[in-house]
């Protein structure tokens, strides 16, 4: 594939977490999405710091329904790359229900940050 091909291609990523200890499990995908180098070391917690003050609010009361729903969600967020570019995701969440307890979420995240833009100016 050609390279201005692949720059028209958004990045598409799955990732889980769980629930025991907020333990995240990444494809390279998503660390490509959040400008992390594929493999390193990833804490929820830093990773929620990327996020917007909007979008870290959204997502807390998003996954708090879905983990004591058992249910899923789907939201827009913003975040800023330690390179400090700001990008958008879409991200969908879905919950792993064992013994009728949420076990894990797990989902996508995909790249829509030239969506959002293109949106915006021509708004």
């Amino acid at each position: 594939m050609d390279a201005p091909a692949q720059r028209l291609m958004p990045i598409h990523a799955s990732w889980q977490c769980d629930l025991s200890d907020d333990s995240l499990t990444w494809s390279d995908g998503v660390y490509d999405l959040f400008g992390l180098e594929r493999g390193a070391p990833v804490r929820r917690e830093d990773i929620v710091a990327m996020y917007s003050a909007e979008s870290r609010e959204e997502l807390r009361r998003l996954r708090e329904g879905a983990i004591a729903e058992c249910g899923s969600f789907t939201f827009e967020a913003k975040i800023r790359r330690p390179d400090g570019q700001l990008r958008w995701m879409r991200v969908t969440a879905d919950v792993v229900v064992e013994d009728g307890v949420a076990r894990y979420l797990y989902g996508t995240k995909i790249d829509v940050t030239d969506e959002i833009i293109g949106a915006a100016v021509a708004a």
